[in-house]
């Protein structure tokens, strides 16, 4: 990913996020991170830079899912979905939260891998208030961006001065919990799915 960042740039990084925010499943998160790292160690670029193409193109391509969204409907998910990792047990919980949780949903889900890249279009779906969706999907991603954009250039300075152990010890306990989170993610995942079979196997009164 570093060789990736170091030839192309601070644009295709940011093309990865907003096309992952349209839907498409491509690792937006690592790349943002990796371009993060490189612009601490080298100064190729900067920072500021970063953050505030890869927080458009969020913002962007959460805009370009929630209208395909509304203008496709679930039609889109069910035959197109598991080209995209969207199977249908995905959809499923993703849809449930959404209706459970709205727009707190919408913000939530730009943190978690496998409902950030159908957030968009569930919101579309289900044809969620355009303001709603504009405000709870532009702050998710300026947030999420400039928590991930921040830290990891935070962790590389650190590093490329190694300054002390403590330095070391944040930057393995930051790079332990990137390793981490998609099996939290996955796992949490089964927990949503057999709460939602039981939710459906129970006898409606």
């Amino acid at each position: 990913m570093m060789h990736f960042v170091s030839n192309y740039g601070v644009w295709l990084v940011a093309a990865f996020v907003a096309l992952e925010s349209v839907g498409l499943p491509l690792p937006a998160e690592a790349a943002l991170i990796a371009a993060a790292v490189f612009i601490a160690r080298t100064h190729d670029s900067n920072i500021w830079l970063l953050i505030t193409a890869a927080s458009l193109a969020a913002i962007f391509g959460e805009i370009v899912g929630f209208w395909i969204g509304r203008r496709f409907g679930p039609q889109l998910l069910t035959k197109y979905g598991n080209h995209f990792g969207l199977t249908e047990r995905r959809v499923r919980i993703g849809h449930w939260l959404f209706v459970q949780y709205g727009g707190r949903f919408i913000f939530i889900a730009r943190f978690l891998p496998f409902l950030r890249n159908m957030a968009a279009v569930l919101a579309g779906t289900n044809s969620m208030a355009q303001h709603d969706f504009y405000f709870a999907s532009g702050t998710a991603a300026v947030a999420w961006i400039m928590c991930y954009g921040f830290g990891a250039y935070s962790f590389g300075a650190a590093f490329a001065s190694l300054t002390s152990p403590a330095t070391v010890l944040l930057g393995l306990v930051a790079i332990a919990i990137i390793v981490a989170v998609p099996a939290l993610i996955v796992r949490y995942e089964e927990r949503l799915h057999a709460k939602l079979r039981t939710r459906d196997a129970a006898p409606s009164r």
